[in-house]
């Protein structure tokens, strides 16, 4: 194989094994393979070079992804999009590894063996996960093809499988409460963050991580900005009005927090850490760090043991959390915590709240929203959160001043699985389009699929 000058060679010595011999600042460096296969010796070539910067333009599939995470070209993404992406790609390898030790660098990865990955792959997950995971490999290929020397794409070819996603349900009123119940007897943290997960409709990463400088308990609102629309809603706050049922959990937690704090004879101050980010308007209050610092540090820390109470409760509500559906070897989640956002906007809409007013709370981008949207509708707002009823012995079933009783939901019995709607998948598959993930041919060819089942 040529190599480019100063890059380093191989030498065959009368013993038969090859040395590598290289020059490095002006001194020449020579080191044994200790093998008599060229193939071997230049693999160890390749190691041997890779940490000093030198070497060809082939990269070594174990080191690929250090060279995609740090490519000026790659997408600004948010850290736990970029994890997910890293664990794609390590299974990716660990499976070459183990079924194609021949196949040792990028450029050597062929439309075959990626077929042969695929086809295992597609065995055990839904299509949606299969379509995820197709894209986040090709982009690392595509991205590091010319640097990798790949002269032709083993992802080319490759096509996607229909949508058969199944979203998160929305609950019943008699499952909220009765979840809302289970959460009680776990203690009152969990009570709390199921509380602020029903009457704010915020995602579980920001009920956790939810910190005392969003919280305005005077002026009875929360502002914060979701962790997941950071970058692309610019960093506009959410505002939320807080129920009055919230309240109480709020005000108990704070009376608690602020007692421990004066016993533990530091004052009003907390020794919790908060990121600023998190926290886009600073209300003038004498508590700081984290509304609810017990399920904050399971959620930064100890994410496993977080998701087993979650199970548990859910578990002792009797509310399944996953069928089995046709043609997949995995369960699918059908509710979760995060089916609470999905009861909120389904509540609020069905009490006759605007559906923009609804967006806005929680958080969904729209061109017909401004950045100002609470200061306008500040009474919107505050009709949408108390249209949710009260629940448990601690709620408060006096409406705030100035707005009617709200319109109870009626119960219903529990749905059963649904897929996606239409527009929620074109738009998707609009996305991956506009980000370079699939062809012109692939959107036509997926979009008439989703489009023929209407």
């Amino acid at each position: 194989m040529a190599r480019e000058k100063g890059t380093g060679n191989l030498q065959k010595e009368k013993s038969g094994r090859w040395t590598l011999r290289v020059g490095i600042n002006g001194k020449r460096l020579s080191r044994s393979t200790r093998t008599t296969d060229r193939d071997k010796a230049e693999k160890f070539l390749e190691r041997f070079l890779a940490p000093l910067g030198l070497g060809s333009q082939r990269i070594p599939l174990a080191e690929a992804w250090n060279h995609y995470e740090m490519s000026p070209n790659r997408r600004d993404i948010a850290k736990a999009t970029l994890d997910t992406k890293r664990a794609v790609w390590m299974n990716f390898a660990r499976w070459m590894e183990k079924f194609h030790l021949e196949i040792g660098h990028l450029a050597e990865v062929t439309q075959e063996a990626v077929s042969e990955y695929l086809m295992q792959f597609k065995c055990h997950h839904a299509a949606t996960t299969y379509n995820n995971h197709v894209c986040a490999l090709r982009e690392v290929f595509r991205l590091l093809a010319d640097k990798a020397g790949i002269t032709s794409d083993p992802w080319a070819n490759v096509k996607l499988r229909a949508d058969d996603s199944v979203s998160r349900r929305e609950l019943t009123l008699d499952e909220v409460n009765r979840l809302y119940e289970a959460a009680s007897k776990e203690g009152a943290h969990w009570r709390l963050l199921f509380a602020t997960g029903i009457y704010t409709g915020l995602r579980l990463g920001d009920c956790c991580r939810l910190s005392w400088e969003c919280v305005n308990l005077e002026r009875n609102v929360i502002q914060v900005i979701p962790e997941k629309t950071k970058k692309h809603a610019h960093g506009k706050p959410v505002t939320i009005p807080i129920h009055p049922s919230l309240m109480a959990e709020l005000v108990g937690m704070r009376d608690e927090t602020r007692g421990m704090r004066e016993e533990n004879g530091s004052g009003g101050e907390c020794s919790c850490a908060t990121e600023s980010s998190s926290s886009p308007i600073h209300h003038p209050s004498s508590l700081t760090g984290f509304v609810n610092p017990v399920i904050a540090e399971l959620y930064n820390n100890r994410n496993w043991e977080l998701d087993e109470v979650l199970r548990r409760i859910f578990t002792a509500a009797n509310v399944t959390m996953s069928v089995k559906m046709e043609g997949r070897s995995r369960k699918s989640v059908i509710a979760s915590f995060h089916s609470f956002r999905h009861t909120f906007v389904s509540l609020s809409a069905n009490a006759g709240v605007p559906l923009p007013v609804v967006q806005s709370i929680v958080g969904h981008c729209s061109t017909a929203m401004t950045r100002h949207y609470y200061h306008e509708s500040e009474d919107a707002l505050r009709q949408a959160v108390a249209a949710i009823p009260a629940l448990g012995t601690r709620a408060s079933t006096k409406p705030p001043v100035g707005l009617t009783t709200p319109i109870p939901h009626p119960s219903s019995p529990i749905p059963t699985p649904r897929r996606e709607s239409v527009p929620v998948r074109l738009r998707r598959l609009a996305r991956l389009l506009s980000q370079g993930l699939i062809s012109e041919d692939e959107h036509a060819a997926q979009r008439a699929r989703i489009l023929a089942e209407i």
